[in-house]
């Protein structure tokens, strides 16, 4: 019955002889030989082993991601470049090591396939090195969605992509493979224990800082800021250099900034002394009070204090309140100056105001009108 069912399937006839004479049974490269007989199903396999590496980094990324901006409230061009470094320098070392010192990466683990050499055994560094250079362009996703690759693996004969040509490498099924001995096989599970705490760790850790709100030290506000002007060049702001002009609110405001990675928002609108008539500083604040009351639920005014900002005076408060299911707070100034009044209003989550408050305050006070 069971030689009945091989000649039914010539592939499986061909890989189980070949498996049951090795090395006496036509060529010298007993890899070569078994990989020939899979023909287009060991692509599947590689594809989902590919598939589960690339979800395992992007996975690793949104944890990395999650636990900077929550630690340092900054989210810009060299920490953007940083983590995106590190994030590389990591995936490489992945593919590099793994593939070099086990034959496996966490997907090939899962999907049985193996990397080896012409003598069954894990590639090595230099073979490897060759192997994950090439990753870099033929199995990126990013990179004409690793159709060369693909393309090669249909093409040869033994099923290998560009990388395994240049390496002399093959990517063949485990249980074709001689039992590898029990050291081996504890090394190959400690480094992936390893991998899996190092990722479980990292989950965890950007979890517990998004659960918490983990509060450092006050964060520094940058040196180094930008300036932002009013669109009829009458006032301006400054902000660090993680904030950028938000397009969407600019529209209805005189300024608007934001940071949206870490949800931080400053605007400033004016209404000027004519359109308003004979009204005071006090009455002013007192109706955008109102107004900015009836935008939240469950709102309440902190108190007020008489303040002077850059020369001007100014009444500064806050407001929390409730929008949906999140808890907000305002940190707000109303200005006077010669020609109108001005309202600066800073947003933040309620759970990060203590971190932001002096970065709010710092941009409120930098306020003042632009001289010609």
């Amino acid at each position: 019955m069971e030689n009945q069912h091989m000649y039914q399937n010539p592939q499986e006839a061909s890989r189980q002889m070949y498996i049951r004479h090795g090395q006496n049974y036509g060529e010298t490269n007993r890899m070569a030989e078994i990989s020939k007989t899979y023909g287009s199903s060991i692509l599947f396999r590689r594809w989902g082993a590919t598939v589960f590496d690339f979800i395992f980094f992007v996975i690793g990324y949104i944890c990395l991601f999650i636990s900077v901006i929550q630690i340092t409230d900054r989210w810009f061009l060299p920490l953007a470049i940083a983590t995106r470094c590190i994030l590389l320098i990591a995936f490489f070392c992945y593919y590099l090591l793994l593939e070099g010192y086990t034959g496996y990466t966490l997907g090939k683990f899962v999907f049985r396939i193996k990397v080896v050499n012409g003598e069954e055994r894990p590639p090595g560094f230099i073979k490897s090195l060759i192997r994950t250079l090439l990753r870099l362009i033929e199995t990126n996703p990013f990179l004409m969605g690793s159709l060369p690759a693909v393309i090669s693996v249909l093409v040869t004969a033994s099923g290998q992509r560009i990388g395994d040509l240049a390496a002399g490498t093959y990517v063949v099924k485990v249980r074709d493979l001689e039992p590898i001995s029990k050291k081996k096989m504890k090394c190959s599970l400690l480094i992936f224990f390893i991998a899996m705490v190092i990722l479980g760790g990292s989950g965890v850790n950007a979890i517990y800082i998004w659960l918490h709100h983990y509060q450092p030290p006050e964060a520094p506000v940058s040196r180094a800021e930008q300036t932002y002007v009013s669109k009829d060049g009458q006032f301006q702001i400054s902000a660090p250099l993680d904030w950028s002009t938000d397009p969407d609110s600019e529209k209805m405001t005189d300024i608007a900034i934001f940071n949206p990675y870490i949800q931080k928002s400053v605007a400033v609108l004016s209404n000027s002394k004519k359109e308003l008539g004979n009204v005071t500083l006090q009455y002013y604040t007192k109706k955008i009070q109102n107004n900015l009351t009836k935008s939240f639920n469950l709102s309440t005014v902190g108190p007020s204090s008489d303040t002077t900002i850059n020369g001007y005076p100014a009444i500064e408060f806050t407001i929390k309140g409730q929008k949906d299911v999140d808890h907000y707070v305002i940190h707000a100034a109303i200005i006077e100056t010669e020609k109108g009044y001005h309202q600066v209003l800073g947003y933040t989550p309620a759970s990060k105001y203590s971190r932001l408050k002096k970065e709010l305050h710092d941009i409120t006070y930098s306020f003042r009108e632009v001289r010609h």
